[in-house]
């Protein structure tokens, strides 16, 4: 993966170099995130927790990620400005939300999410753990038409990463639904969708955490070196070629 596109403009090529450095900076986490465990391929969440190995993206990817954390803002500010409204994303402390299972093993089981909001007028008197994503205008429509057909069974057949993080969030939470509003970039558009909790699926999402962080050998791959998911991967050259 080329981690700078080709561009003629000096300056910007400066920035994207820039933005790729800080993050190769970036220390490894030593956790489990809850943000991953809805992932199909549990050999990329055990080199996650359990190798030195370093996923890479390029500046594209890294500006994706800095417009989903900036829209996150925006539509924090929209949301409280709704008459009724009640969103807090940070506890009594002073802490983003979130929780730390130890319990599971040697590693941590962790994760943090936007918030917890009250007074939506689609129920206004029930707690959602509250996130937002940034998406792509395809994605977006995605979701819309999903939505259009089965709110409640939405974001689960529109992203199962998001679906899980939603679900493991609640229940550490102790709520029963959750509410994730979604954005084009730049917060050009927006829609929401609404989540039941389920603690079947959470039981067994903490049951896949626990053998990962426990795991003492590579779990199976879930294809070969043309398979889709893993020609994306950023863990590709380690997990199908044998890179060191």
């Amino acid at each position: 993966m080329a981690l700078l596109p080709p561009r003629g403009d000096a300056t910007l090529l400066e920035i994207d170099r820039i933005l790729v450095s800080r993050n190769m900076d970036e220390p490894v986490r030593n956790y489990l995130g809850a943000s991953s465990i809805g992932d199909s391929c549990e050999r990329k969440l055990y080199y996650r927790l359990h190798t030195q190995h370093r996923e890479t993206f390029d500046a594209a990817t890294l500006r994706r990620f800095n417009d989903g954390h900036r829209s996150e803002d925006v539509m924090a500010e929209l949301l409280r400005a709704v008459p009724g409204v009640e969103l807090h994303t940070h506890d009594s402390n002073g802490e983003q939300y979130g929780f730390s299972d130890t319990s599971l093993g040697s590693k941590i089981f962790s994760g943090h999410y936007d918030g917890v909001i009250f007074g939506i007028l689609e129920a206004p008197k029930t707690y959602h753990v509250w996130e937002h994503k940034s998406v792509n205008e395809k994605k977006f429509a995605e979701l819309k038409k999903l939505k259009d057909i089965d709110e409640k069974s939405a974001l689960q057949k529109w992203d199962k990463v998001y679906h899980a993080q939603a679900i493991i969030y609640m229940d550490y939470e102790g709520l029963t639904r959750h509410y994730l509003t979604v954005s084009t970039p730049g917060v050009r558009d927006y829609t929401s969708v609404r989540t039941n909790a389920d603690p079947a699926y959470a039981g067994a999402l903490k049951l896949k955490a626990k053998r990962i962080i426990n795991a003492t050998t590579e779990p199976e791959r879930i294809g070969g070196r043309d398979y889709f998911e893993c020609k994306w991967c950023s863990f590709y050259n380690v997990c199908q070629l044998g890179a060191k």
